[in-house]
C-alpha cells in the first residue's frame, strides 16, 4: 500500500475544463450603491411578487456608470481567460427585489456569453446565489468526502453581500434559495454578449455579431 501511495504522490495533478467565476466585494463606492437601492426601492420597485425591472437599466443615467464598470471588468475577465473581443456589449440589466418566502427559480441565460449579478441590499440572513456543476457525468458516483470544498462540490453557494459582484458563465445553471430575512434582498443582473468577430476564418467555425 505504502508503495502505491508512493507513486501516486508521483502524478501531476491537472485541472481540465474549468468554469471560471469571478467575485469581488466592495466593488464600488458605498454612496453610489445605496443610491442606486434607493432608486430601486422608492421609483423603480412596484409591489409585486419576485419583482424584476425593465431589461435595460444600462440606458438609464442612474445605472450607466455601473455599466460601464461592469463592461471594464468584463474585458479584464477576457484578458485573464486569453480572449479576443473586438467589443463587450451589455444585452440586458434588471433590478430584482426579493422579499420574505421569495426565491428564483433554478435557470441560465441563453443567448449570452456572461452574466453577472452585484447586491446593493443584502446580509448573512438573505440567499445567495447557488451553482450546479455543470458536467452531466459528474454526479454518477459520489464517493464519501472527508469535507466539502470547492473540488468535490456538486453545489456551491456563494453568500450575497451588500456591494459584492459575481460574475459567472452565462450557461451555467444558477437559483436563488428562499429568502427567509423580513428584509429584501436587491440586487442588479445583467447579461454580456461578445460583438464582433467570434472563432477563426481558418477553422472555418468563424460568426460575426
Amino acid at each position: 500500500m505504502e508503495e502505491i501511495y508512493k507513486r501516486c504522490n508521483l502524478m501531476e495533478h491537472q485541472e481540465i475544463f474549468p468554469t471560471h467565476l469571478f467575485i469581488k466585494d466592495d466593488y464600488i463606492d458605498l454612496d453610489r450603491v445605496n443610491v442606486m437601492k434607493d432608486d430601486v426601492m422608492n421609483i423603480l420597485y412596484k409591489n409585486k411578487p419576485n419583482w424584476q425591472s425593465v431589461f435595460n437599466l444600462d440606458k438609464s443615467i442612474m445605472y450607466k456608470a455601473l455599466a460601464k464598470d461592469i463592461v471594464i471588468s468584463a474585458f479584464e475577465i477576457f484578458n485573464r481567460l486569453d480572449y479576443k473581443a473586438d467589443k463587450i456589449e451589455i444585452t440586458d440589466m434588471w433590478a430584482n427585489v426579493l422579499k420574505k418566502n421569495e426565491t428564483h427559480q433554478p435557470h441560465n441565460h441563453s443567448n449570452n456569453f456572461l452574466s453577472g449579478v452585484f447586491y446593493l441590499n443584502a446580509d448573512d440572513t438573505m440567499p445567495g446565489i447557488t451553482f450546479q456543476d455543470p458536467r452531466p457525468g459528474a454526479n454518477i458516483i459520489l464517493p464519501r468526502k472527508k469535507m466539502d470544498h470547492i473540488n468535490n462540490a456538486s453545489l456551491l453557494h456563494y453568500k450575497a453581500k451588500t456591494n459584492r459582484i459575481i460574475m459567472f458563465p452565462s450557461w451555467l445553471v444558477h437559483w436563488v434559495p428562499i429568502n427567509l430575512s423580513t428584509n429584501n434582498r436587491i440586487s442588479i443582473s445583467w447579461n454580456i454578449q461578445v460583438k464582433g468577430q467570434l472563432g477563426e476564418h481558418y477553422e472555418f467555425q468563424s460568426g460575426q455579431f
